[in-house]
Formats: structure tokens, C-alpha cells, sequence
């Protein structure tokens, strides 16, 4: 695999060819683009290779080889950057060891180079294979970017109508007790896709059920995730029995739709079952499983059904659909198409990834490629659905390119069934060195296009978009397909996940024990290991067993309360370390050494208030592109952090990072800054010139105790001033927030929100509804977003020309808000309308109904007669002939709940609710 050839190269371009070098090499830089044209030259080989199917076995030991030699390449140059950045002066310059260590990387590769010509001229001269051609070019593999995206998720359901239609009945029947229904198939037969489609439907359940809510339990259960899950709540640090006891709260009297999907034991349903309150109204749980003992035990009655395989028909519309709809293939490959088929014995997941391999060719289709595909389909004919679902998982993997093979094999660093935030996974590859750079695109936007590609191939799922629909929020990974991942980053030593089943007091011995686990590059920890006698962590003896080839240590708790207490986990000491990612477990003792660790990129903390970094040299971390920091009111002064060269996301708790260490000049490629905390009152204007191309940022006013200044000061100072902000032309995401207890904020910042805005969050300000005005003025607004007490006052009245672009609009907590009235044209595109909490909201505007565009009203936790007044106004449309709109309810509130409710004085106080760190 060319997997470490990637790394290599794309470690070499890092260090000493971007525009801002971590070490300047003057006159030995076109030393460096030479080894780097070398590099590629192995590259396309490589892909020749595997493009061509080679067999030759010559062939085949010198991919080992390439992959030997670059590995130990890239921990030999690294290894000495690593003494060379942790020198005191600096810049560094390269001293003559490492020059003598490129030298030799680049006398290996032109010894492999030499063979590689040699059998290439042996082969012609016996005509046993086509070789590579030497000036072969590395194909980028990109997703197409003028091809038609749906706007519905890309695991839409085909075929299996009357298994539809049969659930759907048996949910809205005349049975009043409370019916479980199972759904039984093996993995990536579609039992998620036909629940989800059930779920969706806005036209009979959205109707029938009061409530609607949804859980993915996966092999491991988590009681607390569960029930988060159907709460729609990410408070996931409260007792479990309290978030039980108000699921249960919220159920009571209402007609529910559950579904528990992908159950793997008894367990599980025995843990969660119990919440749900058996009334005699109608009530469904609707679960999906792959072991029919579980389905046996839960379901009620004859409830119970097996997904069969798609038929010749459907499996062809399926095809169809992926292949020839999507992509627009000619009609030529019809009969081919139909061949490869009927092969894949009607599994839809393995059609839609066969779609998804022919799709990637979609720029140059090619009849021999599909006739290829069909011979190696032949050669598992004889194999059972499962095993074959497997083969074919290999074969759509095998013709990835080398870059996206890495990409999609890090899938397996996250947790079974876990929605991935898309954000996260760019800033981790990222730092993985995973990425080719492209001319004229961002590391950003090349991870994206990296993503997409393998959307449209079919490895990943779209879990959720963004809020106006144009981007991958969320995406997830079908647990057949992480399954597989798994098995093949273990197998290159990409990857080791290290779960509940290792042995806590073994673990350094084991892993120093087993050749394949010491030298994995990446460890991922999906449970809590903790040191036993809660010592501080430092070089102890579990360190000495660490692998030296250890890029990444990522650590995902399978159970985490915060506030209670828990030991710090065990850190692993490695100098090659680029990605440290600990955020969910909160550190008591940090060890110093941290700052040693030169080559992070990625770097995320938990800070516990006793936790002393102050001191820290954090400036030592020149390498380091995202820094997460959250910090549980620990004191925390960061020093020259935002001046590093190659910082592009930095991430604060609020009150952290403090304007005073702002430094006067950041790098320029800085994108994403949050929080940056300033005081309500300042005698200067911020200088944001520091930040001239952030893309994304949240700025926190605090108040006179958080800005450590008496009171009598305070009330002295003026008003900050924010008119900086207009000079941030790249400014498109801009989050606002203010210190709970501190009056309306002065009506000067909204006029100094950059035009170029297009997304909106604000919580807390309190302005009057009157200022609206200033925010409609955004010509580039597409998200508006306005949390807890953002405008205050008991009546909204929106009219007249307003926002031009708007598509999604967010109202929570606004506690005052009683009268909305609504003209047409102040929304004239809005696709999306989310309502929460806004309790003294009794009537949905009507002037909604002029909006043709409008499609979700979600209404949570909300007044009755609001949520029956949106369904009216959904009746309307329906009568004339508009089916497009829907609205969903979470957890309404019943009128006797209203009535003894009273807003809180917003003068005053509001209730603040902690922002997720990214």
C-alpha cells in the first residue's frame, strides 16, 4: 500500500516546502523538490500497479519494500526535527545530520527507482504484463463538483414496499397498548434505511404520533447516550436516573413513535424499556436488529419482521439510481450494469457500493473498467451474502487512490454508529498529513473534496447537513463498512483501537509485546484506562513501552460524567506525536513534557481548575495547526499561541482567551478563532487587523468580575467599541455571546457585523426587537440563529423588505417573546423554521403561508396550541396541493405547564447553557 509513500511526501512538503517552511534550507531546497519528484515518481508506479492489476511478484515485493523504506524514511527525518525544533534558538536552521539523513532517503529511493526501470524493461523484453509508465501522472480522484447533489440523505430506500406498507400499518393500528415492532437482516441489508423511512413519512405518522424520537444503540450500549438521544439533549453529564425520569416525564400521556436502532442484546432493551410509560393510547417502539433472539424477546406478539433481498427489479433500480440518474452514464453500459447486478444477490449495500466504484470514473467511463468489475464479481459466486459483501468491500477498496485509502481506513478511529462531525474529520486529516495539496484550494477545501468523493462512492453516509443545506454537517460510517476498515488499518499498522477488553494492568507489556500493535501509528482509546493508584502522569513505566512510531492517540470515553471524579488517563510519551486528542476526560496533572512534544498538529484538552499550565511553553508547539483547550474554570493565560505559523483553529472556553493576548500580528492562516472573550467596556477598539482571514468567529463580552476590574472602573469605561470587525472580509461564521448578568448590550455592535456574513449566532444580548432592523440589512445572511434572551421584548413584528438570502432562521429560549407577525416578503427564500422553548408563543404567524419555499417547522418543547396552530397552517398548504412542508414536534408542552410558568427577569439574569467545544 502507498499509504507511508503519501505520508512521506506530504511530511517533506510540510517541514520544508509550504509558504511559511517550520526550516528554512536556502540552497538545499531544489534538493528537496527533487526527492519530492522522486517520491512521485514511486507514486505512479504504485498506482500503475494496482490500476493494471499486476501480479508479477517482483512487482509486488517492491510495493513492501516502497512502503518499508518510506516509513522508516519519514521516522528517521522526523526523529531529527524533533532534536533540532526542541533547541532554544530559533529559527532553527537544519543542521548537517539531517542533511546527511535526506541524502541517504533520497540514494534509497533512487535504488528502488532503478529496479523499479529494470523489471519494467525485463517485462517488455518477456511480454509478460504491460509495465508503468515512468512519467505516468498521479490521478486526483475528486468528487465531481457541477454533478447534481441530492438534497435527501444517500441511503434513500428502493424496493421493499410492502415491508413499508405492513410496518405502517401495524403503527397506526387500532390496538391501543403499547406494541413493540422488530425489524431482523443481516448488516447492509437496509433495516436502518426502512426504519428511517417509516420515521420520515410526513404525512401519516408525523400526524398520528404526538412524539417522535430516535436512538442508535450499537454493540456496546450506553444507557446515558440512549436516553440523551431521545431527550434531543446534550447534557450528557447528568445521573442517569434523572434523564430517565424525564424522558419518562415527557412520554406520559402522549402518543409516541420510538425507535431503538441496531440492538445487539437483551441488555440493552431491559435498561431502556423501563422508561417508556405504557398508556393505553397507541404507542409504538419500532427496533431494528441483526440477531433475531433479540427480536424474539422484545417483540409484541406476531411483531416481528425479516428483511428479505432485493429482487432482480429492485436491485436494478437501486443501480439504476446510483449509476445512471446521479452520474448520467450512457445507456451503452445498460447491459453490463445489469450483469454486475445480478451478482451482487440483491444486498443493497453491496450495489450501492459497486455503484459508488463505477461512479468514480464517471469523467471517463470505460467498458472495460465495468468488465473487469464483472470478472472479479464471478470469482465470488460461490461465497454467502455476507462474506461476499465483504469481498466486494475490498475490491471498491482497492481502487481508491493511495490518499483516500488513508482517509477512509482513519473512519475507524471513531466509536460504532457515532455521527462524525465533518469539521473534526477535516482538522484530523489535516494534521494526519493525509491530503495532496492542490493550486487555489485550502487544506479545508481539498479534505471536503476528499469526503464527497467517498460519499459518492458509496463508503459514507450523509448523517446530517448544514443549516442551509450546502454542506456535510455530519457523516457516519455503515458498522459493515467500519468493521472492514478496521480490519484493514490493523492489518497496514495504520491503526489500533485499544477497548474494554485490554487489560488495564497489561496494557504496556501487551502492546510492547506484539510487533503488530507496538508498531501501529495510531492508537485509539474507546474506554476508560486510567492509572490505578491515580499517580501523575509522567514517563512512567506504561510510557516506556510506547511505541516510537506513534503518530496519534485519540481517547473516546465509553462513559463520562463530568464533576465526577475520574483518574487521569494514561498519555503515551512519543516524539513523532502529531495528533493528541484527551478533550473528554479532564486532566488533574499535565506533565510539562507536553510542550516537548514538537510535531503535534492536533492537540485537544480537558483543563481541570486545578490544573497549573500557566507556565507552559506553549510557543515550543510550532508545528501545531488546531488547538481545543476547554477548561472546567481553570486559569489559563496562553502565550504567543495565536502567532504560530501554522495555526488554523484555535479553540477556547469562554473567559480564556482574553483580548490582552491578542499579539500584533497572527499568521495569516488562521481561520477559525472562538472564544475570544472581551469586556463589555473598553477604554480601545479591539485590534482585529491580528485576524485579517479568520473565517469563523465567537467572541464572548464578559462582565467587570471577568475582566478582573472593579466596579467603580467599570462603570467609567464606554461602551466597547467592535467596528474592527468591518475589515474582516473573510468573516462568513460569527457567534456572540455575553456575560449572563450583565444589561442589554449597546446597540452599536449590531453595526459592526461585516457584510459578508453568513451565518448568525447570538445568545444573551438582549436586544429589542426594533434593532432587527440592522440584522436584515445582511445582504449575505443565510443562518440567523438567536439563543436565550438575544432580543427581548413580547412582540416581534417582522415586516416590509428583510432577508434577502435567509434560509434557515432559530429561535430558543427567547423567554419574553408572546406576538410574531410575519410579512412574506421579510423571508422570501426561508427553507427551515426551528422553535424551542419559546413557551409563551401561543400562534404560529400566518404570514408563513405565503412563503413557497418553507419546508420544516420544528417546534421542541414548545405550547400546545402553538405546535396546533402550525399543524393547521401545514393543513392549508396541504388543501392546496403544496405536500412539501412538514412539521415535527419534540415534547410539547401541555397548557396547565404554560400557566404556571413565569419569564424570568431578563434585565437581570438568563440561563446560560455551555457551548461545545468543536
Amino acid at each position: 500500500m502507498a499509504i507511508p509513500l503519501v505520508n512521506l511526501l506530504n511530511t517533506i512538503e510540510f517541514h520544508f516546502l509550504q509558504p511559511l517552511p517550520c526550516l528554512s534550507f536556502d540552497d538545499r531546497e531544489i534538493m528537496i523538490e527533487s526527492l519530492c519528484k522522486k517520491l512521485r515518481f514511486l507514486q505512479a508506479f504504485l498506482e500503475d500497479s494496482q490500476k493494471n492489476n499486476i501480479n508479477c511478484p517482483a512487482w509486488r515485493g517492491l510495493e513492501t519494500e516502497i512502503r518499508d523504506v518510506a516509513a522508516e524514511a519519514e521516522s528517521k527525518i522526523e526523529s531529527e526535527l524533533y532534536q533540532l525544533y526542541n533547541e532554544e534558538d530559533a529559527p532553527v536552521e537544519p543542521c548537517q545530520s539531517l542533511h546527511q539523513i535526506l541524502q541517504q532517503v533520497t540514494r534509497d529511493i533512487e535504488s528502488l527507482e532503478r529496479r523499479i526501470l529494470q523489471i519494467q524493461i525485463e517485462s517488455n523484453r518477456n511480454h509478460s504484463v504491460e509495465p508503468p509508465r515512468r512519467n505516468a501522472a498521479i490521478q486526483n480522484i475528486n468528487a465531481d463538483s457541477s454533478s447534481k447533489r441530492s438534497s435527501e440523505p444517500n441511503n434513500v430506500m428502493v424496493g421493499c414496499d410492502d415491508e413499508f406498507d405492513t410496518i405502517m400499518h401495524k403503527l397506526i393500528s387500532d390496538s391501543n397498548s403499547l406494541e413493540v415492532i422488530s425489524i431482523t437482516g443481516m448488516g447492509g441489508i437496509g433495516k436502518t434505511t426502512l426504519a428511517e423511512r417509516v420515521y420520515n413519512d410526513k404525512v401519516v405518522i408525523a400526524s398520528y404520533f404526538d412524539i417522535q424520537a430516535w436512538t442508535t444503540v450499537s454493540q456496546k450500549h450506553n444507557l446515558r447516550e440512549m436516553l440523551c438521544d431521545l431527550l434531543r439533549s446534550n447534557d450528557t453529564n447528568r445521573d442517569v436516573s434523572y434523564l430517565a425520569s424525564q424522558l419518562r416525564q415527557k412520554l406520559l400521556g402522549q402518543r409516541y413513535l420510538i425507535v431503538i436502532d441496531d440492538i445487539w442484546d437483551t441488555q440493552a432493551w431491559d435498561d431502556i424499556h423501563r422508561c417508556f410509560p405504557e398508556d393505553l393510547n397507541g404507542s409504538r417502539i419500532l427496533l431494528t436488529t441483526r440477531l433475531k433472539q433479540v427480536a424474539d424477546y422484545v417483540s409484541s406478539g406476531n411483531n416481528l419482521y425479516s428483511m428479505r433481498f432485493l429482487n432482480l427489479n429492485e436491485s436494478w433500480n437501486l443501480f439504476y439510481k446510483k449509476v445512471f440518474v446521479e452520474k448520467k452514464f450512457p445507456l451503452e453500459f445498460e447491459k453490463v450494469g445489469r450483469g454486475i447486478v445480478e451478482k451482487c444477490q440483491g444486498l443493497p449495500l453491496t450495489i450501492i457500493v459497486v455503484a459508488g466504484l463505477l461512479s468514480s470514473s464517471s469523467n471517463k467511463p470505460s467498458l472495460n473498467q465495468w468488465e473487469n468489475v464483472v470478472a472479479n464479481l464471478d470469482l465470488l459466486l460461490d461465497i454467502d451474502p455476507e462474506k461476499k459483501c465483504s469481498k466486494i468491500l475490498s475490491l471498491s477498496y482497492d481502487h481508491l487512490p493511495p490518499h483516500l485509502k488513508a482517509c477512509f481506513l482513519y473512519f475507524g478511529i471513531f466509536p460504532e454508529d457515532r455521527a462524525i462531525k465533518v469539521k473534526r474529520l477535516i482538522k484530523l486529516w489535516i494534521a494526519e498529513g493525509f491530503l495532496k495539496l492542490e493550486l487555489n484550494k485550502s487544506m479545508e477545501e481539498v479534505a471536503y473534496d476528499y469526503l464527497q468523493d467517498l460519499v459518492d462512492r458509496g463508503l459514507v453516509q450523509i448523517d446530517k447537513w448544514s443549516s442551509f443545506g450546502n454542506k456535510i454537517k455530519y457523516c457516519k460510517l455503515h458498522d459493515v463498512l467500519r468493521s472492514f476498515s478496521l480490519r484493514e488499518a490493523r492489518t497496514e499498522k495504520l491503526l489500533y483501537v485499544i477497548n474494554e477488553n485490554d487489560n488495564v494492568h497489561e496494557l504496556g507489556v501487551g502492546l510492547a509485546a506484539s510487533s503488530l500493535d507496538r508498531k501501529a501509528c495510531r492508537w485509539v482509546v474507546s474506554d476508560q484506562l486510567s492509572h490505578i493508584d491515580d499517580e501523575p502522569i509522567s514517563r512512567s513505566r506504561y510510557m516506556t513501552h510506547t511505541s516510537h512510531e506513534l503518530r496519534s492517540f485519540l481517547y473516546f470515553p465509553h462513559n463520562y460524567v463530568f464533576g465526577v471524579h475520574r483518574n487521569s488517563i494514561i498519555l503515551p510519551y512519543s516524539k513523532l506525536l502529531r495528533v493528541l486528542s484527551i478533550s473528554e476526560s479532564p486532566e488533574y496533572h499535565l506533565p510539562r513534557e507536553i510542550v516537548d512534544l514538537v510535531h503535534l498538529r492536533y492537540l485537544a484538552l480537558r483543563i481541570h481548575r486545578r490544573a497549573s499550565i500557566n507556565n507552559y511553553q506553549w510557543c515550543k508547539l510550532r508545528c501545531l495547526q488546531t488547538l481545543i483547550i476547554f477548561d472546567d474554570w481553570a486559569s489559563f493565560s496562553p502565550n504567543n499561541i495565536l502567532g504560530m505559523p501554522h495555526i488554523r483553529h484555535v479553540h477556547f472556553s469562554q473567559g480564556s482567551l482574553k483580548h490582552r493576548h491578542l499579539p500584533k500580528l497572527v499568521q495569516g492562516n488562521l481561520q477559525t478563532l472562538s472564544w475570544l472573550s472581551l469586556p463589555q467596556r473598553f477604554q480601545t477598539e479591539p485590534d482585529f487587523k491580528a485576524i485579517p482571514n479568520v473565517k469563523e468567529l465567537g467572541i464572548y463580552l464578559m462582565g467587570y468580575e471577568e475582566s478582573y476590574l472593579s466596579e467603580e472602573t467599570w462603570d467609567l469605561l464606554p461602551p466597547i467599541s467592535m467596528e474592527g470587525l468591518l475589515n474582516l472580509h473573510q468573516l462568513e461564521n460569527l457567534k456572540f455571546e455575553t456575560y449572563r448578568f450583565f444589561p442589554k448590550c449597546d446597540i452599536k455592535l449590531l453595526k459592526a457585523f461585516p457584510p459578508n456574513l453568513k451565518k448568525l449566532t447570538l445568545k444573551g444580548t438582549l436586544f429589542s426587537w426594533e434593532d432587527m432592523t440592522i440584522i436584515n440589512a445582511l445582504p449575505n445572511l443565510e443562518v440567523l440563529k438567536l439563543r436565550e434572551d438575544a432580543f427581548c421584548g413580547s412582540e416581534w413584528k417582522a415586516t416590509g423588505n428583510g432577508f434577502c438570502k435567509l434560509k434557515y432562521l432559530e429561535v430558543t429560549k427567547l423567554s419574553s417573546l408572546e406576538h410574531w407577525s410575519v410579512d412574506a416578503d421579510h423571508f422570501p427564500i426561508l427553507e427551515c423554521i426551528s422553535l424551542n422553548y419559546c413557551r409563551l408563543l401561543v400562534e404560529f404567524p400566518t404570514g408563513f403561508g405565503d412563503i413557497n419555499t418553507l419546508q420544516l417547522i420544528d417546534l421542541k418543547n414548545c405550547h400546545s396550541l402553538l405546535v396546533t396552530s402550525a399543524k393547521n397552517f401545514q393543513e392549508e398548504r396541504r388543501d392546496l396541493g403544496d405536500d412539501k412542508l412538514v412539521v415535527r414536534q419534540f415534547y410539547t408542552l401541555p397548557k396547565k405547564i404554560i400557566d404556571g410558568w413565569k419569564p424570568a427577569d431578563t434585565s437581570t439574569k438568563w440561563s446560560a447553557t455551555p457551548t461545545p467545544i468543536d
